[in-house]
């Protein structure tokens, strides 16, 4: 079950990175209250005033504010002012609604097009919703047909002209007659994607085709879902990636690796870190001792000898490794000391808050706890005094 709801999670996670790349608000936490940036300028673009809020899709973000729930577009401005207990975000025109203790779906005018009568309902794939009733898993059409009969132990949405289902304890494929194409076999299983889907049996991990061919074998200690066209491996405590034709790509020979991301991933060994490209090089040698994540314009802060700097794809220095590290970053900050003073770097290296407290703590929720002439207060990501100030 966890491995499933990670999948989940992923293409959720998925529909973010694409709203990114399309420079869709992207979600921030300021004084403990959420609001939408740029995410490639940083500029403010909704104001931070919602107690929770989620990302966006399709022009629409679910947020709430003073105990109650809306969906706004891209301009802040108010669409739907939800009457009902819970919602899912849009995918596909609708939106899962709960209406005390059943599910249906509205539009986006707030118009409910489907009537609340599940015990439960899921966002849409490929037109079809995962909806659960007396106990069993089943789905609808976009006009709330039931197609295929409630009968599962639980189900997944459709990818890729597939679905998980399980039964008798086991997961395995329906597809959109709701007809068994892979026999429920596997103890867990995952979406398919581009025609492969990562499976597990006995605690190994392994990728079948959509026949229900094995791709790579179900051996393996640990198979990621698939990243920029790879999976990240791991055997015997080494890791290495796939690709979707089950050939190892890169071979087992770091101790941890990260997904590939526009085409780099990060690769640990020997207790150092470096990046490498697509096919295997080491782009950023071995020779740091932490990196962080590359930012949009491709830098990244890393660790060397104890100080932070920054540092490109092409291993260039942009900013020098002048600052000692204290923590790691936190919402895109991390704090640094010199001469026995704590300050804040911001991703790309530079100084943001000055050296000026005589401690500091992560930022945490758009805000940080300072120590400043023996007194604490709280700062927001531009340093200004938010809480027990003088």
């Amino acid at each position: 079950m966890k491995f499933i709801i990670r999948v989940v999670l992923f293409f959720v996670l998925q529909s973010s990175i694409s709203s990114f790349a399309q420079s869709v608000p992207t979600l921030f936490v300021s004084g403990g209250k959420f609001g939408y940036i740029n995410a490639e300028t940083g500029k403010e673009l909704i104001k931070p005033i919602y107690e929770k809020a989620f990302p966006f899709s399709e022009n629409r973000a679910l947020v709430y504010r003073l105990g109650k729930a809306y969906f706004i577009d891209q301009t802040g401005a108010i669409k739907i002012i939800l009457k009902y207990d819970s919602a899912y975000s849009f995918t596909e025109g609708l939106s899962a609604i709960k209406s005390v203790d059943s599910w249906g779906y509205i539009d986006k005018l707030g118009t409910l097009k489907i009537p609340a009568k599940f015990d439960q309902a899921f966002p849409f794939s490929e037109g079809f919703a995962v909806i659960k009733k007396d106990g069993k898993y089943g789905y609808i059409d976009k006009t709330g047909k039931v197609v295929i009969t409630p009968q599962f132990e639980f189900a997944i949405e459709f990818s890729d002209g597939l679905a998980v289902v399980k039964k008798n304890n086991q997961y395995g494929y329906i597809n959109t007659i709701g007809k068994i194409v892979i026999t429920p076999q596997f103890q867990e299983a995952a979406n398919f994607s581009k025609g492969v889907a990562v499976v597990s049996k006995d605690d190994k991990f392994g990728i079948i085709g959509k026949s229900g061919n094995v791709i790579l074998p179900i051996e393996q200690d640990w198979v990621s879902v698939f990243k920029d066209d790879f999976v990240r491996v791991q055997k015997n405590q080494r890791w290495g990636f796939a690709n979707a034709s089950g050939t190892m790509i890169i071979p087992f020979m770091y101790d941890w690796v990260s997904d590939f991301s526009n085409g780099y991933a990060k690769v640990k060994k020997n207790n150092s870190y470096g990046y490498i490209n697509k096919i295997g090089t080491l782009v950023i040698p071995l020779e740091y001792k932490w990196l962080e994540d590359r930012d949009i314009s491709g830098t990244i802060m890393a660790v060397k000898s104890g100080y932070w700097g920054c540092i490109n794809t092409e291993n260039e220095v942009v900013s020098p490794f002048t600052y000692k590290v204290m923590r790691p970053f936190s919402e895109g900050f991390a704090v640094v000391t010199k001469d026995g003073k704590y300050g804040y770097v911001d991703n790309k290296g530079k100084l943001s808050i000055p050296f000026i407290y005589d401690y500091a703590y992560d930022i945490v929720n758009g805000m940080a706890e300072v120590v400043i002439n023996e007194k604490t207060r709280f700062i927001d990501k531009f340093g200004n005094c938010i809480k027990f100030c003088e």
